[in-house]
């Protein structure tokens, strides 16, 4: 289908977005990227609610589980899996008529849902806030500039009807928040970040409770894998200011991993005086997942797009690369000595 050509001119406009969520109701799907973290699941749940509340037909489909930790989350257990209901998910997006996509510049980052996104017959609108690099959208709401693709969900429902944050959706919105900046540790935060979260502390949300759940209810075997991490795994490169972080295979096997358990690890890398860029590099089934951190004007995002053709942030970007873990991680070290 061809798109128009808003994506470059109004990337910052959201009353496009608005235009698209004020019609009668349709069939609308939700959609966001593979390994989902706090930012997809709680941006996917707000504008859900949101669309529900204009009585759109709206349902959010993930490519694969979340961690268990965002199982509290209003909605969630409404969420189609595509890992556990391929076909369910896939049908869902064949006969929706509109496509939202947050927190996913690109449909690549979707995983086996890819095909089925680029070939249904429907408009396709985009919130996010990752650097955006192609025309694939009818509209798009985006800027790298802001904390999180949650910040950006809730300034589009704002202008929609601000009577639509409930508390329910301002725990959604909050969540995206807290976890994407690492608790308020990193990201392109901004006073409206503050205002923003001072808002949704208004509608009622607990947020030592939600902290509490989200940072402070590790499992055993989670626990016990961030200290092998760090014991076992950690290597400093420090005529590059580096460090990295690896697990294989048989270690995820050995701390019996569930999806979530290795989130926030790669940080710890600049938790080390002197670092100022980190890796973390996990030997997965499929691919080698890649997560890169860095400190003030080390551009992270360059280094993922160039050598392993992923993307994110200046100060946060990741990568699947489809190689041998050290290989990986041989580039990653080649990477380093052209900085």
């Amino acid at each position: 289908m061809k798109r128009q050509n808003y994506y470059f001119l109004n990337t910052l406009d959201k009353n496009h977005i608005c235009k698209f969520i004020c019609t009668d109701p349709q069939n609308v799907v939700v959609v966001s990227h593979t390994s989902p973290d706090g930012d997809a699941i709680g941006s996917s749940l707000a504008i859900h609610k949101a669309l529900t509340a204009y009585g759109h037909r709206a349902v959010v489909v993930i490519p694969d589980v979340f961690p268990d930790y965002y199982s509290w989350l209003p909605g969630i257990s409404d969420i189609v899996v595509a890992e556990n209901d391929f076909e369910k998910a896939v049908d869902i997006i064949a006969n929706a008529s509109l496509q939202v996509i947050v927190d996913m510049n690109a449909l690549k980052r979707g995983l086996k849902l890819e095909p089925a996104l680029e070939k249904a017959n429907a408009k396709r609108i985009l919130i996010d806030h990752h650097i955006l690099t192609n025309n694939i959208f009818d509209a798009a709401y985006s800027t790298p500039d802001v904390s999180s693709t949650s910040e950006l969900v809730y300034d589009v429902i704002e202008a929609l009807n601000p009577d639509l944050i409930t508390k329910d959706l301002a725990e959604c919105i909050y969540t995206g928040i807290v976890t994407d900046t690492a608790n308020f540790f990193h990201g392109n935060m901004t006073p409206r970040t503050f205002e923003i979260t001072a808002n949704l502390m208004r509608k009622g949300i607990d947020i030592v409770k939600i902290n509490q759940v989200l940072y402070h209810t590790f499992s055993e075997n989670r626990l016990r894998l961030l200290g092998f991490s760090i014991s076992e795994r950690l290597h400093l490169l420090p005529e590059n200011n580096a460090a990295y972080i690896y697990l294989t295979k048989e270690d995820l096997v050995r701390f019996n991993y569930s999806e979530g358990d290795s989130e926030d690890i790669v940080n710890y890398g600049l938790a080390i005086k002197g670092i100022r860029i980190s890796a973390f590099f996990i030997e997965r089934p499929e691919f080698i997942k890649i997560s890169l951190r860095s400190e003030g004007d080390i551009n992270v995002n360059a280094m993922a797009t160039k050598y392993f053709n992923g993307g994110g942030h200046k100060n946060a970007s990741g990568a699947h690369f489809y190689g041998p873990l050290q290989e990986a991680i041989s580039i990653f070290e080649k990477a380093l000595s052209e900085l």
